[in-house]
């Protein structure tokens, strides 16, 4: 049963942070072409079974698409790629700054599952200016972590 683009950004919008589903969408992004969830799975370190159900579940929320299938071992496997349309989203430094601060959702006081947030304007601009200071604090720590290890 195909599903419709309505149901896709229902299910994109309760998608839930998950560290093995953005470590699978960062190598995606980096490989840069259709990759296997068996590939996926040596990669990331994650066994097949959890980048299988995670690819599946990405593919439900239109995250992922099926690129293309091929034959291994008389065995069928299938490619799977980033939606383009997406990308402008999983690129974003301040949906990015959420996810690593665990702040893409906030509880329900009915006990219910957690809801997702929409940044106004306001806390937008004030999440990038904090980026803004934060990017060369992050920057000079890695160039200093880089000579450290190149004089070693």
């Amino acid at each position: 049963m195909a599903i419709s683009k309505r149901q896709q950004q229902q299910r994109r919008k309760t998608l839930r942070p998950h560290p093995a589903r953005d470590q699978i969408v960062d190598v995606m992004r980096s490989y840069g072409q259709p990759i296997s969830p068996t590939r996926l799975a040596e990669v990331t370190g994650n066994t097949l079974g959890s980048v299988a159900y995670h690819v599946r579940t990405l593919l439900g929320a239109g995250v992922v698409t099926l690129a293309e299938e091929g034959r291994v071992r008389g065995a069928v496997e299938h490619f799977y790629a980033l939606v383009p349309d997406n990308e402008a989203d999983l690129n974003d430094p301040v949906i990015g700054l959420q996810k690593l601060c665990g702040a893409l959702t906030l509880p329900v006081s009915n006990g219910g599952y957690p809801q997702p947030i929409a940044l106004d304007a306001q806390a937008r601009g004030e999440l990038e200016k904090l980026l803004n200071g934060l990017r060369p604090k992050v920057q000079r720590i890695v160039r200093e972590t880089a000579k450290r290890t190149a004089a070693a």
